[in-house]
């Protein structure tokens, strides 16, 4: 029996959630928001969990989800180490997005940003062309790698706002969360972008120094051969813009729609053009 392939399936589930989404917002299916939202985000989670195993390894996409759960779980749990309550810019979640830790964070939240965070970091690594053909590093400790990677991790946070442009203000709009004291960007303080950038930036560095400890680059898939498959991350990330823009008509927020798709679509164009440049040079 031939062994099923991982990067059709990778594809196939990624036409499922498109498939699922359209339809399930067009006939209305009999879902609560919350199991329908919980549902694709879960697609979304198996189809990185198998492209990170296969461009990072197994045991590195773990400790990956790991890293980046546990930063995003304490940074949403404290406000950002008591920021949040500093400069009043509180958040308060909703019932929405299910149940809580603590009865605070709903457990989706810090899911939700592993899965964006993996999309990101892959396309900061594309844009720098760190993906590389093989598994073994020889990358070494310096105040010049350091410098590189916090850059990198800045560059990370920038990625992830492109997609909060339009993620905040549609789930404020749904009730998911909300933000007491409003803020410039359509009820959205700036501190939280701020917040955005910094979050992104620890869990890119973490995970970095461990890369950095254990050897590993993150690869091709397919190694050698560069497959394009690497690439369903920036598909991904752009199936979010698509996503949220149906949440956006559906919840009359529209205006937010243009915003996105300029930060989101630039994003995704320079990330083309350099794993483009990168694999065919």
């Amino acid at each position: 029996m031939q062994k099923p392939d991982s990067n059709i399936i990778m594809t196939i589930l990624l036409v499922l959630i498109g498939i699922y989404f359209i339809l399930g917002k067009i006939l209305n299916i009999p879902l609560s928001e919350t199991i329908f939202m919980i549902i694709w985000i879960l697609l979304f989670l198996i189809i990185v969990v198998i492209h990170g195993w296969k461009t990072l390894g197994f045991r590195e996409i773990i400790v990956f989800f790991l890293i980046a759960y546990i930063i995003t779980l304490l940074y949403e749990y404290t406000e950002a180490g008591g920021w949040g309550e500093w400069f009043g810019c509180r958040c308060y979640y909703g019932d929405l997005l299910g149940p809580k830790f603590l009865g605070k964070i709903p457990y989706i939240i810090p899911l939700t940003w592993s899965i964006s965070l993996y999309c990101t970091f892959t396309m900061t690594n594309i844009i720098f062309n760190r993906i590389k053909t093989t598994r073994e590093s020889d990358e070494k400790a310096s105040p010049k790698w350091f410098l590189k990677i916090f850059g990198m991790g800045i560059i990370t946070g920038l990625i992830m706002i492109s997609w909060d442009l339009i993620n905040d203000p549609v789930l404020v709009s749904m009730g998911a969360w909300s933000w007491p004291n409003g803020g410039i960007y359509y009820g959205i303080p700036i501190w939280n972008y701020a917040v955005w950038i910094e979050m992104s930036a620890v869990v890119f560095i973490t995970y970095n120094i461990y890369l950095l400890k254990v050897k590993k680059n993150q690869i091709y898939i397919g190694g050698n051969k560069r497959s394009s498959y690497t690439f369903l991350v920036v598909i991904l990330y752009l199936m979010m813009l698509l996503i949220y823009g149906i949440y956006a008509v559906y919840e009359e927020v529209m205006y937010v729609i243009p915003w996105a798709t300029i930060a989101m679509g630039s994003a995704a164009v320079i990330t083309v053009i350099q794993f483009r440049r990168c694999c065919y040079k």
